[in-house]
């Protein structure tokens, strides 16, 4: 079942957004500068992560960021907030082959109490558990849960209507 979020993100951080959940999915479509136009965002509520297919005009490779969500409720809507863990993967094609990177910045806002050691070490094992889940010994990229919902050409499927698409990401 479809259920209707407003997500809070960094990219927006003054205005949230509409987003859409199924299960452990949430996704919405980003219409964010830094984009050769329109790109859905995909946040795997279980695994910690957001992944983004072809972001700042890159070609066939997936950006996926390492976060943290707070959930809650704003006007009687699910709310969720993404947060940064500053620790991202970079899957090229649809995998296996993947570049780790950031660890410098993780170390940083460890270092500078930016992230406790409990949010790092989070980090660290949602990474692995991403990485164990959908790319190592021949798993599935990308993620079967996305599958129904993304078009490597862009030419999305809509989401579903939830009732209340008033701003989207």
């Amino acid at each position: 079942m479809a259920v209707a979020v407003t997500v809070q993100h960094r990219h927006w951080p003054d205005a949230p957004a509409d987003g859409v959940r199924i299960g452990d999915v949430l996704m919405c479509d980003v219409d964010y500068p830094r984009h050769a136009g329109i790109r859905r965002y995909f946040w795997l509520l279980t695994y910690g992560v957001q992944l983004v297919y072809e972001p700042f005009g890159w070609t066939d490779d997936w950006y996926v960021d390492i976060v943290s969500f707070q959930r809650g409720r704003i006007d009687g809507i699910e709310s969720i907030t993404v947060h940064d863990r500053e620790l991202d993967v970079v899957v090229e094609g649809h995998g296996p082959t993947y570049r780790l990177i950031d660890m410098d910045e993780l170390a940083d806002a460890l270092e500078h109490g930016k992230l406790t050691s409990v949010e790092a070490a989070r980090a660290l094992r949602d990474a692995q558990g991403f990485l164990e889940a959908f790319l190592h010994r021949g798993a599935p990229f990308p993620p079967p849960q996305l599958e129904r919902w993304f078009d490597a050409g862009h030419d999305y499927p809509p989401l579903p209507d939830v009732g209340r698409r008033s701003r989207p990401c």
